[in-house]
């Protein structure tokens, strides 16, 4: 018997589908109860068309649902009934792609042994197992449903479910899944169907709101896209820098939020599009991005703020290929700061790490070496160093501050306008919302955003203030960099239409203007004062350095 069990793990598989077959046989079949690990580097892509490409350099673990180290019971009333599962049970397993055979195959390294019982009474009282079974089958699915739009009890659910399908759920089972199919009592329509109409109520209302559906093979619901005409002129209006990046926990069925937002002529962060998609895979990104594109220009932006995810930077590179990818300072110490507190080395180690680690954030290149010695020295008899050159110096550009001097970015070196509108939005959608509820939010989102920057504009206007105050030069000069930054792009455009001739009247002194031919004498025309020729055709001054135009 046991060898059967461990047979298992000598197969080879063709492709990921053909491995979480035969795994999901032998899971049910001995009882197992195994899962693959959340902190996987591949567990949010493991659906992804695209992932046995992906994975040939990479390996997935697989763990008990026991793992983990015994959570302590801290009963301080913010989750008194939360429990845990942890009981430091060591089994786990790696597969990995061999590319000699092209192949999926089992890792040497591996525990296949628990530290707790296992039988098929266990396994099926399993919280994950028990809802598998609900989802999975189809019949129970409906049955399920049937009786939950009947209004019949959950009592009554349980047991007939039991008798006929030998299935045990539990009373939060049953109420878990009435949640998710719940029904509006108005019109007794389904989410679907409540959806569709705030989809149309939003096309209605403005025929330059654009709303665009991606659909699986199923027809479920894979993107929704969502910009309106408010958001569009945002981001025709502030196209400079944009800041990327998602959230979930924003609705009952699980979809991530991307949002992509802008800095408004206050400097306050506004939406300039949303994107509901249920995984951040390669193909719903590049949905988004492609929505965005085909009603947006985006050849305007310069600078384009996110968190590191390699698959969402490869992708922005090719729709926004003549904007600076710039990584968030925050996330970048966040990412360093954890995998430095993994390293087992003492404390004062690890501080210092991290101190040379800011050092080398803010440098300007004088000690950058000496900064580098220090934490391959603090660092000694770890691999630390090593993921440190390979992951973080070879893309150093992005997020070292030293190489954002001359870029149009606002001084911003964060996504922070973008996890405080996260938050701000967090407190109007809660977890347990539907999708159509949590559209109509974030359009309320947008509609708060214009009239925050209306009440802002109006006071501005109304308020009378001393030439010197620092507050109305620091609020209006914003608005004036902007305007004058269109004015030159205008102006910009004008000049690429003209023609212009310089001639020397005398050392370091040259005339430049437009030329009549005909007449061989200067319509418009500047004395310009250059040392030599070739000064003529560059300035150093900041308007020209920050965003290519001329002065």
């Amino acid at each position: 018997m046991q060898e059967d069990k461990d047979s298992f793990f000598t197969k080879q598989f063709d492709n990921w589908e053909h491995f979480e077959e035969q795994f999901i046989i032998w899971c049910n079949h001995y009882h197992e109860p195994v899962n693959i690990k959340r902190s996987s580097m591949k567990y949010n892509e493991k659906t992804m068309k695209e992932l046995f490409d992906r994975f040939r350099y990479e390996h997935v673990k697989y763990i008990c649902h026991h793992s983990g180290r015994v959570r302590r019971n801290i009963k301080d009333g913010s989750r008194p009934n939360q429990e845990s599962a942890r009981i430091d049970c060591e089994f786990f397993f790696k597969i990995k792609h061999d590319t000699d055979i092209n192949k999926i195959i089992f890792t040497k390294i591996k525990n296949l042994k628990h530290n707790h019982p296992i039988d098929e009474r266990i396994y099926k009282n399993y919280s994950f197992i028990r809802n598998k079974e609900l989802k999975g089958n189809q019949e129970v699915h409906d049955l399920c449903k049937t009786l939950i739009t009947a209004n019949a009890s959950t009592y009554n659910n349980r047991k007939l479910l039991n008798k006929k399908f030998d299935i045990n759920l539990t009373r939060k089972d049953i109420n878990n899944f009435k949640q998710k199919i719940k029904f509006n009592l108005v019109g007794n329509r389904t989410d679907a169907e409540l959806l569709q109409v705030w989809i149309d109520e939003i096309l209605n209302e403005n025929p330059n709101n654009s709303i665009q559906i991606k659909l699986n093979e199923d027809g479920n619901l894979e993107c929704l896209y969502i910009q309106t005409m408010q958001m569009k002129a945002w981001l025709e209006k502030y196209p400079n820098i944009l800041h990327l990046d998602s959230t979930i926990k924003v609705n009952i069925e699980n979809y991530q939020l991307y949002i992509c937002m802008a800095q408004n002529a206050n400097l306050k962060g506004v939406p300039v599009s949303y994107c509901l998609m249920n995984s951040g895979n390669k193909d719903n990104l590049e949905f988004f991005y492609a929505a965005m594109r085909d009603l947006n220009d985006l050849q305007k932006t310069q600078v384009i703020m996110v968190d590191k995810d390699l698959t969402n930077i490869d992708i922005l590179q090719h729709f926004f290929d003549k904007a600076r990818i710039l990584l968030c300072v925050f996330h970048v110490l966040k990412y360093l700061k954890s995998r430095v507190h993994e390293l087992r080395i003492p404390l004062t180690n690890r501080m210092n790490i991290m101190k040379n680690i800011r050092r080398l954030l803010y440098d300007n290149d004088q000690m950058s070496a000496i900064y580098l010695k220090e934490v391959k020295t603090e660092s000694e008899g770890t691999d630390f160093y090593q993921y440190f050159e390979t992951n973080w110096l070879s893309c150093c550009e992005m997020w070292q501050t030293k190489h954002r001097k001359n870029l149009f970015n606002f001084d911003t070196d964060t996504n922070n306008h973008l996890e405080r509108f996260n938050r701000t939005l967090k407190d109007h959608i809660l977890p347990k919302m539907h999708i159509s509820e949590c559209v109509v939010k974030l359009i309320l989102a947008v509609e708060d955003a214009r009239t925050e920057e209306m009440n802002t504009y109006i006071s501005l206007k109304q308020k009378i203030c001393d030439s010197n105050d620092s507050t109305l030069v620091q609020r209006f000069g914003s608005q004036l960099i902007n305007k004058a930054i269109d004015l030159l792009r205008k102006q910009n455009d004008e000049l690429k239409q003209k023609h212009y001739s310089i001639e020397e009247l005398e050392d370091n002194s040259w005339k430049i203007g437009q030329k009549d031919e005909e007449k061989n004498r200067f319509i418009t025309s500047s004395i310009i004062h250059r040392d030599s020729f070739e000064d003529l055709l560059f300035c150093d001054c900041d308007i020209f350095l920050q965003n290519q135009l001329p002065c």
